[in-house]
């Protein structure tokens, strides 16, 4: 198989894969409350990583680790997976699937938007054009079509999804800034997100009611 039909393949199965997440969240929602679901898929994710970063000898990496690349990696995972996905699966919690995904992906005009202050870009006005095209599709969704008396269902999931948006687009932005490895990057943010999350579960929620099929979901997410 040549490289450009197995980037192809690649490609497909990542759009397959990717397109089972918000059923996927919504199925383990049943499960585990949105604290829980974060924490446990947040130490696989961790664990996955840590397994990536061994096999590709990498661990020496964390040796090399700066005071400053620490303060920078605690910042983000701040945002991802801390915030962003609690905010995600809260919004989740409230609204139907197919609401709250499709909500979540206005990302790329927020991070289109925020790089105006933080990436000094210039936006075209197409892409003005466009903006505003997709904010109406946002408007038609949240109302569930309901533009004339722009009535929202559920206000609180809305809001939600699409502030998780912005934590989303924030990391985007401070994380292209960040020029170390890919794996060592995301391996720190989610071991200091883990951290993050243990300590909002023991304060908001609990271990309490853990299913193996809860736990399934989350090792599906990260996966």
């Amino acid at each position: 198989m040549t490289n450009h039909k197995r980037a192809y393949l690649y490609a497909i199965i990542t759009i397959l894969l990717w397109s089972t997440m918000a059923s996927a969240f919504k199925i383990s929602l049943k499960y585990l409350d949105y604290f829980q679901l974060l924490f446990f898929a947040s130490v696989f994710s961790c664990i996955i990583l840590f397994v990536i970063l061994t096999i590709q000898g990498k661990l020496i990496l964390l040796k090399k680790i700066s005071k400053p690349d620490l303060m920078h990696s605690a910042f983000l995972g701040l945002l991802n997976p801390f915030l962003y996905y609690l905010v995600l699966f809260k919004a989740y919690s409230l609204l139907k699937a197919q609401e709250a995904g499709t909500l979540n992906y206005i990302w790329p005009i927020i991070l289109v938007l925020l790089s105006v202050p933080l990436l000094k870009q210039r936006i075209h006005w197409l892409s003005i054009v466009a903006i505003i095209i997709s904010f109406s599709g946002i408007i038609v969704i949240s109302t569930e079509g309901k533009i004339a008396t722009f009535e929202f269902k559920e206000p609180l999931g809305v809001l939600l999804a699409i502030g998780s948006s912005i934590f989303w687009a924030l990391f985007w932005i401070f994380n292209l800034k960040d020029k170390r490895d890919e794996v060592l990057k995301l391996f720190l943010n989610f071991v200091f997100g883990t951290v993050y999350v243990l300590i909002a579960l023991l304060y908001f929620s609990g271990f309490n009611s853990i299913s193996i099929n809860g736990l399934s979901g989350a090792l599906y997410l990260r996966i």
